[in-house]
């Protein structure tokens, strides 16, 4: 909890917590699963031993290859992916990810049905929603979150996600109400695996990123520096390139006259744009006629996207997303490398990244955020999508994105959401987290399919309380706990682990003791 906000309110009614709930806090405790002891994860301790971390750190994480690869190229395990990565083995199923036009996603596809405005062109979503504006924004965002949850495309999903947060557009609502569902489908899902050449040219000219950072009314005459500056600082080079303020004016009068249409579609305007001599770091041109502005602007983007600078910037972002908070320098060298003998090739850019050591004995060293906590927890459970209309159960799962802190295609500012540990350690965000494992096992989110608590142990058929806790642990995380937190969730049944396992005893207890499961670094930690 933040030095100033209030302390927790009593339940309604300033009871105190009945004893299933204070045995079920005290467990958390003991599971250190708080703020205190992410924050020695952060500051590069074991949160349960307190070892300091070598450069392989450790982790309460089984190493198992096949997990890791799990928690790292999607949203987060469930019995299916579990069961379909092992049976092709990690390499094929990767190999498989990164070709999702291979992948039959059929079910979601139709889920999506409810969704219209995923359908609809910027012109028509214009017409249809100019008194509405959030409802578009708001739709996509539903849809992005059913994707995560349920898609099989698990890979595609999670660098969706990578270019969204690159390429911010802060969704819903703003001035690209009616153009960024488009761009969702046309410029990130439709280039998120295949060049970043492609991507960064086709975001340049995307009506929702052109309305977002103010491009759209750039005039030479009176430019606007906005989506110059963020496309040196952070779309391509990074700030760490040392470019100029000079070079932002450039930049700027480079890509003067790239607009939006009646219809919010590109339109490329040469009375707008700029003419004159222009340098930005290595790059010039004379761009002496407005005719030939656009292709002006299309060299100076191609120009940035093989830049070496642009090959680190975004190979620190990549290593940072699937590796480590802090990337080692030689493995952003490699991936750098990787992307320009690639021509920013993204699929050979990630199997470099895949293949590395680094990756390989990163286990534990990411946290999971609040978005990726919400959505890992739903398909460890196996909730499936509501049979009949997923609206209301989507918003809900929505609310509690946004009461976190990381709605889908939320953030606020244009360098999107922090991808480090730090911002989300806070006890008010702990406290969110735990709340929602507990929502969602106690069933509180309506219309879900949700599975039968006791069947998540039914295929060992455990016959103690410890095979009980073992079977749902392996099912939830993937693996047994250690002897020292497994005693943990003996304890909070009140009983020894040798008891006879009898449903009508403890099942009563599954809702708390798998959200305890859930609330554990076992969960947190990716």
């Amino acid at each position: 909890m933040h030095e100033n906000e209030a302390p927790a309110q009593p339940p309604s009614g300033g009871q105190l917590p009945s004893a299933r709930t204070g045995r079920a806090l005290a467990a958390t405790g003991a599971l250190a699963v708080g703020s205190g002891a992410v924050a020695l994860y952060a500051a590069g301790l074991d949160p349960i031993g307190g070892n300091p971390l070598g450069t392989e750190r450790a982790t309460v994480l089984d190493p198992d290859a096949t997990l890791h690869l799990i928690r790292r190229a999607s949203f987060g395990m469930s019995t299916a992916l579990l069961t379909d990565v092992t049976e092709k083995g990690p390499r094929r199923w990767l190999d498989e990810q990164l070709h999702p036009d291979r992948i039959d996603d059929s079910d979601v596809d139709a889920l999506l049905a409810a969704y219209p405005a995923l359908a609809s062109s910027a012109a028509q979503l214009q017409q249809k929603y100019a008194g509405a504006r959030r409802t578009p924004g708001d739709e996509l965002v539903a849809a992005t979150l059913a994707r995560q949850l349920w898609s099989r495309r698990q890979l595609l999903e999670v660098m969706t996600d990578f270019w969204s947060n690159h390429f911010n557009v802060t969704t819903p609502g703003g001035p690209a109400y009616a153009t960024k569902p488009v761009e969702d489908a046309a410029v990130i899902r439709r280039h998120a695996l295949g060049t970043f050449e492609d991507l960064l040219l086709a975001d340049a000219t995307s009506p929702a990123m052109l309305l977002h950072l103010d491009n759209a009314s750039s005039r030479g005459d009176d430019p606007n520096e906005n989506y110059g500056r963020e496309l040196l600082e952070l779309h391509t080079v990074g700030i760490e390139a040392g470019y100029t303020e000079a070079d932002v004016r450039d930049s700027a009068y480079a890509l003067t006259g790239w607009g939006v249409a009646p219809d919010s579609t590109f339109l490329f305007t040469p009375e707008a744009h700029y003419t004159g001599p222009l340098r930005v770091m290595s790059w010039s041109a004379a761009n002496a006629e407005a005719a030939d502005g656009f292709k002006v602007g299309a060299d100076y983007l191609r120009h940035l996207a093989y830049h070496p600078a642009t090959a680190r910037h975004l190979s620190t972002k990549l290593a940072r997303r699937f590796v480590s908070d802090e990337p080692s320098t030689e493995l952003v060298d490699t991936l750098a490398e990787s992307y320009l003998a690639a021509s920013s090739g993204i699929i050979a850019w990630l199997r470099t990244l895949f293949d590395s050591r680094e990756f390989a004995t990163s286990v534990g060293q990411k946290v999971r955020r609040p978005l990726e906590d919400l959505v890992a927890t739903v398909r460890a459970l196996g909730i499936g999508p509501p049979v009949d209309d997923p609206v209301p159960s989507l918003a809900d799962l929505v609310r509690r994105s946004r009461d976190l802190g990381q709605a889908p295609l939320g953030a606020a500012a244009p360098t999107g959401y922090a991808d480090v540990a730090a911002p989300w350690l806070s006890s008010s965000i702990a406290l969110g987290r735990w709340n929602d494992h507990r929502a969602l096992t106690a069933e509180r989110v309506p219309g879900l399919a949700y599975p039968e608590l006791a069947g998540l142990a039914a295929d060992s058929e455990p016959q103690t309380v410890g095979e009980l806790i073992d079977a749902l642990t392996t099912r939830l995380t993937g693996q047994v706990f250690r002897s020292d937190h497994r005693q943990v969730l003996v304890e909070f049944l009140d009983t020894d682990e040798d008891r006879l396992y009898v449903a009508a005893q403890v099942d009563g207890d599954l809702p708390d003791l798998i959200a305890l499961i859930l609330d554990s670094p076992y969960h947190l930690l990716r």
